[in-house]
């Protein structure tokens, strides 16, 4: 039986991660990976996503070209080429990663961790090949899995999760996006500007309904101005298969045909170990965890979408570095300071067009915590740099305490709001007021000034606001 001190169950970014900071401080490692490293998120999520959303972005330039006194020669894309760029990239970086992982010397066992069971003072863990591994220490990171509807089940032909969608390498004519949620609203985003006939159907009353609601109903503005048919309030109840792709039984009493169907109604967690003899603490299906992403059982912590905590890839990344942090203070029996682990303080980002990014509360979250907020808002439409790019759908949104002018949230959609968000979580995590912001000099022309703004609106001092 081979042994490590630390046993990663999970090649995502967090288990791989977590690993190389381990390697890092000396500490012996393997990863228990049956796919390739690099999970979900790098082989079937964020990279190649967004490797789509950036040629989606060319397209949609090139269509705007006379906007910006060109005169393009053609308008014609090859959607093979883009699927054989995104997959290019996609091999480039799980490559790369690996490159470390040799470099590092860190074993990656190509196998699934089937059980876990308790032996003396160390964890006994068996592959799905039968082999056995015992550890000191172990970090579950497992990830998530696409949720299905009842009676409706995803066959990666006609009905398809994300995965199925990235592995798409032709386009169908039309498509329906069965939620509403960010992956829904990224791959409606993209198919609608390669020209596929896109309809989303969302069972709740808004778009992306864990952003600001000022937030969701500008997306949902800019999705129908982009020809995608926008349907909420509405559940999916059945579906059909027909001789070109698949009919929807809609709660409106309409039926939908279409070519593919997008499955898009959230993650659950995946929790298939067998945990023999241990009372591993799960609530619906995830792993239950302390700040410091430590369960129940001793010396055994979990990270990523199986805790269900924020499924976002860096959340995964920071909770493992956490982990890590508190494992080092064990096995070197060095001091250990805790850090708080802010979740309402992870930047969130949505790549449809526009790009949507968030930190902090929402203006009705904020209100319920705080009570009375201040509120500053400015819009793309008077950023000189916004309207040199032709972009200026959107705006920035900034919130804080009324008490004390504290920063508490910002919401930004309009171009480049992924980026520009990691400046409101720097505020935000480091406690700034609005008064504070007045130190900072941002660059001009750039987009950050409509940040700027914002937060000179908050004391009613921004210069450009109308």
């Amino acid at each position: 039986m081979e042994h490590t001190q630390v046993a990663v169950i999970g090649g995502g970014p967090g288990g791989y991660e977590s690993a190389i900071r381990l390697n890092q401080y000396g500490i012996e490692t393997t990863v228990f990976e049956k796919e390739r490293i690099g999970g979900i998120c790098l082989n079937w999520g964020c990279i190649p996503t967004k490797t789509l959303v950036k040629s989606s972005e060319i397209v949609r330039e090139v269509q705007e070209a006379e906007s910006f006194g060109l005169n393009p020669q053609t308008n014609i894309f090859d959607y093979r080429n883009i699927f054989e760029r995104k997959n290019k990239i996609v091999e480039q970086l799980v490559s790369g990663i690996e490159f470390l992982f040799r470099k590092r010397k860190i074993p990656i066992i190509k196998d699934a961790v089937v059980s876990v069971t308790r032996s003396d003072d160390k964890y006994v863990l068996t592959a799905s090949s039968g082999a056995q591994y015992s550890a000191e220490f172990v970090i579950v990171a497992t990830g998530s899995d696409s949720k299905e509807l009842p009676g409706i089940k995803i066959d990666e032909q006609r009905i398809l999760s994300s995965t199925g969608m990235l592995r798409m390498s032709e386009l169908p004519r039309s498509l329906a996006v069965i939620g509403g949620g960010v992956i829904g609203c990224e791959f409606a985003s993209i198919f609608a500007t390669f020209g596929v006939e896109v309809h989303i159907i969302e069972f709740l009353p808004r778009l992306v309904s864990t952003e600001d609601e000022e937030i969701s109903k500008r997306l949902a503005m800019a999705l129908k101005k982009k020809g995608i048919k926008v349907v909420l309030n509405t559940a999916v109840q059945a579906a059909t298969e027909t001789e070109t792709g698949v009919a929807l039984q809609l709660s409106n009493d309409t039926t939908l045909e279409v070519e593919r169907v997008l499955m898009s109604v959230g993650r659950v967690p995946v929790n298939n170990i067998d945990w023999q003899g241990l009372d591993l603490a799960t609530e619906r299906g995830a792993i239950c965890i302390d700040d410091m992403m430590q369960t129940n059982l001793p010396n055994v912590y979990a990270i990523g979408d199986v805790t269900a905590k924020m499924m976002l890839a860096h959340t995964a990344s920071k909770q493992g570095l956490f982990a890590v942090e508190h494992i080092k203070s064990r096995v070197m029996q060095s001091a250990y300071h805790p850090h708080k682990f802010v979740y309402v303080n992870i930047p969130r980002c949505t790549f449809t067009d526009p790009e949507i990014g968030s930190v902090g509360y929402t203006e009705e979250q904020a209100k319920a915590e705080f009570g009375e907020i201040l509120i500053g808002k400015f819009p793309f439409a008077a950023n000189g740099k916004a309207m040199a790019m032709s972009n200026t759908f959107g705006f920035v949104k900034t919130i804080a305490r009324a008490d004390n002018q504290q920063l508490v949230g910002m919401h930004i959609i309009g171009p480049q709001a992924a980026e520009l968000i990691a400046q409101g979580g720097i505020m935000i995590s480091m406690g700034v007021t609005a008064e504070d912001v007045e130190s900072i000099v941002f660059a001009h022309p750039t987009l950050s000034e409509a940040i700027m703004e914002s937060v000179e609106d908050i004391r009613l001092l921004s210069i450009h606001k109308i």
